[in-house]
């Protein structure tokens, strides 16, 4: 009884130790970071650096506010990302349903060439995309980083598909059966019991956008179209010496990320474990 209570107490508390060894490696950049940020240059070079500043130097955010105009970039970021985010969850949730719920003849077809669509890199089609949108006069704007939510993005099209498909179509029989049409079927039926699908994709959209680099670095051609992440890369080149002024910025970056995850991981989880995605 002895040597299975041992091994009872070891299965239980190695997994934490390892959870949390984990945990503090993948933790310990972003703890690095913040560290970083509230010291002095001269003490970031400092060979004896710890974790801990000998002291707390906060207005390295304040001069993040003076040298970059930091609430531009954040208000053009929040515009693209809610532009994205209300495309993601006008038109998915529609493409989705109409692949995994109505009957029509080449849906699995059209389905598979979405599939297909998620093995080519963005890099090989963003000189065509490039072209495409200067032949229509819309580079230099943020119209290209808006349009493409509003058609859907295939991954996540994939994974609210695989969301409806465990919804049981009894439940739609039945509301045909009360006279509901499909549209009426969607609205009443399935968009409400999809909520943690839509609340998954809302989530993948808001982080990817927020953080997006490429697009805001091929499409906005002055700084007054910039994002958060141009805008720190551009506060790199200019302040190269800064380190602990760019640490600051990109704490102030992250931060908006971070509320969402943490707030929103539970629809995450959730989403992801009923949608036929989870590992």
């Amino acid at each position: 009884m002895g040597d299975k209570k041992v091994t009872g107490i070891a299965g239980r508390i190695i997994p934490f130790i390892l959870i949390t060894v984990l945990a503090l490696i993948y933790l310990f950049p972003i703890i690095l970071m913040f560290s970083t940020s509230v010291r002095t240059n001269d003490e970031v070079f400092n060979t004896s650096l710890g974790l801990w500043p000998q002291e707390w130097h906060f207005e390295n955010y304040t001069n993040v506010f003076n040298v970059m105009p930091y609430w531009q970039y954040f208000g053009n970021t929040m515009f693209v990302t809610l532009m994205n985010v209300l495309g993601t969850v006008v038109c998915t949730p529609l493409i989705a349903y109409s692949l995994s719920k109505i009957k029509w003849r080449g849906r699995n077809v059209l389905f598979a060439i979405i599939m297909s669509t998620l093995m080519i890199p963005y890099t090989v089609t963003m000189v065509p995309m490039y072209k495409m949108w200067t032949k229509v006069g819309l580079t230099g704007t943020f119209w290209p980083l808006i349009i493409p939510a509003f058609f859907g993005y295939p991954f996540y099209i994939v994974i609210l598909r695989q969301f409806m498909l465990t919804i049981p179509d009894e439940l739609m029989e039945a509301a045909e059966i009360d006279g509901a049409n499909s549209l009426k079927v969607f609205m009443s039926v399935i968009l409400p019991l999809s909520k943690p699908g839509i609340a998954t994709i809302v989530i993948f959209s808001f982080m990817s956008t927020f953080s997006d680099f490429l697009g805001p670095l091929l499409y906005a051609n002055s700084s007054a179209h910039y994002t958060l992440s141009l805008g720190l890369y551009s506060y790199m080149n200019e302040h190269t010496v800064d380190w602990v002024g760019m640490m600051a910025a990109t704490a102030l970056f992250m931060i908006p990320i971070m509320i969402v995850f943490i707030f929103c991981q539970k629809y995450l989880m959730d989403g992801i474990s009923t949608s036929g995605l989870k590992g």
